[in-house]
């Protein structure tokens, strides 16, 4: 996104908002800001993607991220800091709230000789303090993620996910970030089917590390998945079975009750070689062509339109409503409605199965007669956004 031009950029972030999307992730690259030296700033390419993504109405997820020529591991980390500082002051009052420190840093492509100790002492650490600080400042809130993580074995190169993430906790890295970051890819495998390699449904591996660390209150944010639609033999998937495991994905992941955004990567694809993974993960092609996914992806953000009262935190508790219980088997409730509300029950495509009203605070619903699935139940109140409860798992 850094190097495209003006109108490049533009038509993807008009789209990406068209296609209901609440998030836009970008890099806001270290290595593209000072290339020239640690005297040097040229915010521009960043200054465009901003810009562009905000007129849109989309919340950005800011990657701090890259080495420039003149840095490695072994600089200074006053000179890391002071970028992420400089960053959040410029950033911030644009509504730049969600920081990622690093990408995928556990893998060689991302981050020479991987290390846990390394990431937590030169960038998870002052790089947190230096969001903080300026946010303090601002007097503006702000949310930390780690470095979303790449599924990986630990090999002598790169480091596992589960490794890194124990990593984080034994160096000390436990107070500087307020969600973990994690890339849950599994193609060209199905999400919702085990495997030792499903690293989608492997994702509660990292909770259970959380929860053993007394992190529970923290949410896991998948800021990366998806499945590219080139040839088989390169490991992709079909248009239509994308299609069908971006649906898939969503719906477990929601039906997740410690999880943040999910993030689908990416819009369009990077390239036209059929034969390479990396250039066919888009939602539309190359040519901007949509492929089946593009339907399903609005058809989830249809159903799941955010509160508007907030661009950070929408989970339904916000609004004092909950469902319960989840799962179901035959009857459940909905409690916390204040006002008098259309109420849905829908599934993943949006095919309506059932609609009601109701007249008091708790309204039970009987769903006896629905075929064994997950549903989405929508509340609307007259005048404001449309709710998306966490999905209900009907056994």
């Amino acid at each position: 996104m850094l190097h495209l031009d003006d109108t490049e950029v533009d038509q993807i972030t008009a789209e990406c908002a068209a296609s209901g999307a609440l998030y836009f992730r970008a890099d806001f690259a270290w290595s593209d800001v000072q290339y020239d030296g640690a005297t040097s700033w040229n915010w521009e390419n960043v200054d465009r993607v901003v810009n562009s993504a905000t007129d849109e109405g989309l919340s950005l997820i800011a990657i701090v991220d890259y080495f420039p020529p003149w840095a490695d591991v072994d600089t200074d980390t006053i000179f890391w800091r002071d970028f992420v500082y400089q960053a959040g002051l410029r950033y911030i009052p644009l509504g730049v709230n969600v920081w990622e420190m690093w990408n995928e840093p556990n893998i060689t492509n991302f981050w020479p000789n991987p290390d846990v100790e390394d990431y937590v002492d030169k960038i998870l650490i002052p790089g947190s303090n230096a969001i903080r600080q300026a946010a303090l400042e601002l007097d503006m809130p702000v949310i930390i993620l780690t470095g979303g993580l790449a599924p990986a074995a630990s090999d002598g190169n790169n480091i596992s996910q589960l490794d890194f993430v124990n990593g984080i906790y034994n160096h000390g890295g436990a107070d500087y970030f307020d969600a973990l970051g994690q890339h849950p890819y599994c193609w060209p495998l199905d999400p919702a089917i085990p495997d030792t390699y499903n690293w989608f449904l492997n994702t509660d591996e990292l909770r259970d590390v959380m929860i053993t660390n007394g992190d529970e209150s923290k949410q896991i944010w998948g800021t990366e998945m998806g499945w590219p639609t080139s040839s088989l033999g390169s490991n992709g998937v079909s248009e239509v079975t994308q299609a069908l495991y971006l649906e898939s994905a969503y719906s477990l992941w929601n039906d997740w009750d410690w999880t943040g955004p999910l993030i689908w990567y990416a819009y369009n694809d990077a390239g036209e070689d059929f034969n390479d993974p990396e250039d066919n993960f888009g939602l539309v092609d190359f040519d901007f062509v949509p492929k089946p996914s593009l339907d399903s992806f609005i058809n989830i953000n249809t159903l799941c339109e955010p509160n508007t009262a907030s661009n950070v935190d929408i989970t339904i508790e916000n609004n004092g409503i909950t469902l319960f219980p989840n799962p179901v088997v035959d009857v459940f409730s909905i409690s916390g409605l204040t006002h008098a509300s259309t109420i849905q029950i829908v599934d993943p495509s949006g095919a309506v199965y059932q609609d009601y009203s109701n007249s008091s605070s708790v309204i039970e619903i009987d769903i006896t007669s629905l075929p064994t699935g997950v549903y989405f139940v929508t509340i609307e109140r007259e005048g404001f956004a449309k709710i998306c409860l966490k999905q209900i798992l009907k056994d």
